[in-house]
């Protein structure tokens, strides 16, 4: 058999191939599939401007019958309601903002007047409404303890953090720079807004950018948050 028979040979068992039929199968599908898409799609088609006549038509139909009172009565209490929380926003941002002003820097501050400082922060800020209520006696809120651990991160800077057992929202840490003055040093950015800080981070905050010195005369502290509000009555 010379090259040419060959060749012929060749060509005629590959036209009998499944391997042939699956591709013309796959092109006829891909085909017919660009047909079908462009006639929904291509610039004026005549599906698409059927099915847009029709869409139009019946939207126009639905808004024409709707009742839009509602709609506008809760549009007016979400504007309320936004009002409402950029007013609260911007009340603690001036809040902030005093506190800023009026902070009185210190020449220094322990561990231990921090740890005080944090407890009575979350003593007045804690969300009562996951707490449990101990009835022993007199009904009261179960706090739990908060607490004050420093540990070394190295030979030149420690950890400070500071946990609310009932209130991990509230948990804060930062680190202590033991070169020169040791100071307070957030690793991060933090709340980059005056309005994100609460007061006692925001403290914690002037107490970094005045540089005051921290001294460590407590390296660990505990202390059970005692909540002053009174449990509603239970019957």
């Amino acid at each position: 058999m010379n090259l040419e028979e060959k060749i012929l040979a060749g060509m005629q068992s590959y036209l009998k191939s499944d391997e042939l039929n699956e591709k013309i199968n796959a092109a006829i599908k891909k085909a017919t599939d660009d047909v079908i898409s462009n006639l929904f799609t291509e610039y004026r088609s005549p599906v698409k401007k059927i099915i847009d006549e029709n869409l139009r038509a019946g939207l126009l139909t639905e808004m024409k019958n709707t009742d839009y009172s509602r709609s506008v009565v809760s549009l007016d209490l979400l504007v309320q309601q936004v009002i409402k929380d950029a007013s609260a926003e911007n009340n603690n941002t001036l809040k902030r903002f005093k506190q800023w002003a009026t902070f009185e820097v210190p020449d220094s501050v322990k561990t231990s007047e921090i740890f005080e400082k944090y407890l009575k922060f979350v003593e007045e800020n804690i969300d009562v409404s996951d707490l449990e209520v101990n009835t022993d006696e007199e009904p009261y809120y179960e706090g739990g303890q908060a607490t004050m651990e420093i540990t070394d991160v190295s030979s030149y800077s420690r950890k400070v953090k500071l946990e609310c057992e009932k209130a991990p929202d509230l948990n804060i840490s930062f680190e202590v720079a033991q070169y020169g003055n040791p100071q307070i040093c957030f690793r991060d950015n933090g709340n980059s807004s005056l309005r994100m800080v609460d007061e006692f981070e925001f403290w914690l905050r002037n107490l970094e950018a005045n540089d005051v010195k921290i001294d460590i005369d407590k390296e660990y502290m505990g202390d059970n948050v005692d909540i002053d509000e009174e449990p509603e009555p239970m019957f």
